[in-house]
């Protein structure tokens, strides 16, 4: 059925469903993170999916990977260890991944066991950090930007008071970017009378703070340095959104 499917993307996700469900059976919870983590929050497709998988909870231990991999996808999955390949789809192990915020990781149904994800918050802050540290990045940049579009209009539970407090932590010190960005992405939003952010809205102070951006021009924001020590603080409340992830 795998094989079958052309969505690169949703191919990938039903693969991290299979595996963490024959994982779970082992008693080890795994987590999706990297490229499959963002694009299940942005609904976007990959045109080169992979499936990066960590510990969770439990030990990946090198004996219960074979017994999975070699053993139970034995007509399906090529590789040694940590790294194989099943259905045409670069599979990776790692022992564990860094989550600064665990209680925010979600979960994704798909139609074969229930995919976790890293929280969006930290792919977010992430994104924010790579877009303009040392230096402007396109890339990083459209997928901050695709990121907070879907948190403004409900495509996941966005976590605004947290993706503030990681941006203001000493080693992201990206807050004043936020504060542009998440501006940038309301004003589109709103041109295009999408639905979002419609409790709180865009606070006053956030305006104030942050003047307008076109599109053409966010990636003139200013680097996140050093001496960038101060930065505009916002009112990132988003209580008001509690939609599922697409595809719960």
């Amino acid at each position: 059925m795998l094989e079958g499917m052309d969505d690169g993307t949703e191919r990938a996700l039903q693969l991290a469903g299979l595996l963490s469900t024959l994982f779970k059976i082992k008693g080890v919870v795994l987590i999706v993170t990297d490229d499959l983590a963002f694009h299940s929050y942005a609904n976007t497709l990959s045109e080169n999916p992979e499936v990066d998988l960590a510990a969770f909870a439990g030990t990946l231990a090198p004996r219960a990977i074979l017994e999975i991999m070699r053993g139970q996808l034995f007509a399906y999955a090529r590789g040694s260890l940590r790294h194989w390949t099943v259905t045409g789809i670069p599979v990776r192990f790692h022992d564990d991944t860094v989550i600064a915020n665990r209680e925010l990781c979600r979960d994704f149904t798909t139609d074969h066991g229930v995919v976790k994800l890293v929280p969006v918050e930290e792919i977010t802050a992430d994104c924010i950090l790579a877009a303009v540290y040392p230096e402007p990045d396109a890339d990083a940049q459209a997928r901050a930007y695709q990121l907070l579009i879907n948190g403004l209009t409900d495509a996941f539970d966005m976590n605004w008071a947290t993706l503030h407090t990681l941006c203001h932590r000493p080693e992201y010190r990206v807050g004043e970017e936020l504060a542009q960005m998440r501006l940038a992405a309301k004003r589109e939003i709103d041109a295009m009378g999408a639905a979002g952010d419609h409790v709180g809205e865009t606070p006053a102070t956030l305006l104030e703070e942050a003047p307008p951006l076109e599109e053409d021009v966010l990636l003139s924001l200013p680097s996140a340095s050093e001496e960038a020590l101060d930065v505009t603080a916002i009112n990132g409340n988003g209580d008001g959104i509690s939609n599922a992830l697409p595809g719960n």
